[in-house]
């Protein structure tokens, strides 16, 4: 059962940046796999511990606020949804401290991206789409989702350049550096999102200064020749940076529109935080409370949405300013776990960084890819990094034990 579980969380990680469906069906069995394998103490040391319990408390603080929702309990149930997620964090936390799997994890979502990067430049070559409904170039889920898992695909990447660097392994380290270019090209010509620029540099920014100050000036100068060769050659990105700052009420582009829509969200929003702000209104009661709501006014038919494009001001408008404190409160755990070295370490960071870069703008802990993404990536690399502390500490309590023996006793005088 170990094994399958293992390899079973290998095949979910594959699976997000592909198929939602194929995530759906293997979470349910890797839950259905590892909880057999589970130890009851095991799994209670790691809820006692604040990367571990935040997120719990979260699910339970959404399950408690269904009762002073003002709406029927399916959409009640429907609103609890998006917080169930965060129940793989502790478990993958237990099973990733046991097994020496969770780097196959791991590779297991970059080679899924990078099966992603293959038919994206497939479409684009025969410039069609190779599923209904999308356009060239995007071909799974969104261009917001492709370009998140790109990007993470790149911090991954560098991270292991650095390694094959240090131990002059030429040829993977070639590899690994064309990968990176050709994740950078499909983001500066085919398809990014906006949040995926914003994201971009403050990655680079937190790889960078690991490694110190000068190594922070050196990567952010290289970047920012970069950025404007690239600017100066993409039309595309160009067009999609100015779209990020349009709010005209003259311009009828899509982003501009999308622009105008977003900060009538923030703003609707914080007026219904303000009728109750300590508890929310209830698990599952933003599509109630918005369904007037829009960019153009409270009775158009425009985008009429249950999601108000910021994480806090989801949780918030549901839970009140307890469940957006229990949210800071699991981000800056998941940080303070992350905050040593090691590729792992580096990693959890990456996805946790993007992850609350990305509800600044988005709901990325309540959608259902970046939620996962989230879960997966935090729990997986959180096992590791606590598997290798763990290790660390049994060597030095085994060197503290043999020193200790090699010490001859004192003899009374």
């Amino acid at each position: 059962m170990l094994n399958i579980a293992d390899h079973l969380a290998v095949a979910l990680a594959f699976s997000l940046p592909l198929s939602t469906s194929a995530t759906s069906i293997l979470a349910i069995l890797w839950l259905l796999a590892v909880l057999p394998t589970l130890r009851f103490r095991e799994v209670r040391r790691e809820v006692l511990t604040p990367e571990g319990c935040l997120p719990l408390l979260l699910v339970l603080l959404a399950v408690i606020g269904m009762l002073w929702a003002d709406i029927d309990w399916s959409a009640r149930v429907a609103g609890l949804r998006p917080f169930l997620k965060l129940l793989a964090i502790p478990l993958l936390f237990v099973q990733f401290q046991h097994s020496d799997r969770g780097w196959r994890v791991l590779y297991g979502l970059l080679a899924g991206c990078v099966l992603l990067l293959i038919a994206s430049f497939i479409s684009i070559l025969l410039d069609r789409s190779l599923t209904s409904g999308k356009t060239p170039g995007v071909v799974a889920k969104d261009y917001i989702s492709q370009s998140g898992f790109f990007v993470l695909s790149i911090f991954l990447l560098l991270e292991l350049a650095v390694s094959a660097w240090r131990e002059k392994r030429i040829w993977l380290l070639a590899g690994q550096l064309c990968l990176i270019a050709a994740f950078l090209l499909n983001l500066s010509f085919v398809a990014t999102s906006r949040t995926a620029l914003f994201i971009i540099p403050v990655l680079c920014f937190l790889f960078s200064i690991r490694r110190g100050w000068k190594s922070a000036l050196g990567v952010c100068a290289i970047w920012t020749v970069l950025f404007l060769a690239t600017w100066h050659s993409s039309l595309y990105l160009e067009r999609r940076l100015q779209s990020a700052f349009s709010l005209e009420a003259d311009d009828n582009r899509l982003n501009a529109i999308s622009n105008r829509q977003r900060v009538t969200y923030w703003q609707t929003s914080l007026q219904l935080i303000k009728q109750a702000p300590f508890i929310g209104h209830g698990t599952g009661s933003i599509p109630d409370m918005f369904q007037h709501y829009t960019a153009t006014g409270t009775d158009s038919d425009i985008n009429r949405v249950a999601n108000p494009h910021n994480e806090t001001f989801r949780i918030a408008l549901q839970l009140g300013a307890l469940g957006a404190a229990m949210l800071y409160g699991m981000w800056v755990a998941h940080a303070r776990m992350f905050g040593g070295s090691g590729a792992a370490a580096w990693f959890g960071l990456a996805a946790l960084a993007q992850n609350v870069l990305g509800s600044l703008v988005n709901s990325h802990i309540s959608d259902f890819t970046q939620g996962w993404t989230y879960a997966i990536c935090v729990g997986v690399a959180g096992g590791i990094v606590k598997r290798t502390r763990f290790a660390g500490s049994a060597v030095d309590n085994s060197s503290l034990h043999q020193r200790k023996k090699q010490v001859s006793p004192r003899r009374p005088f």
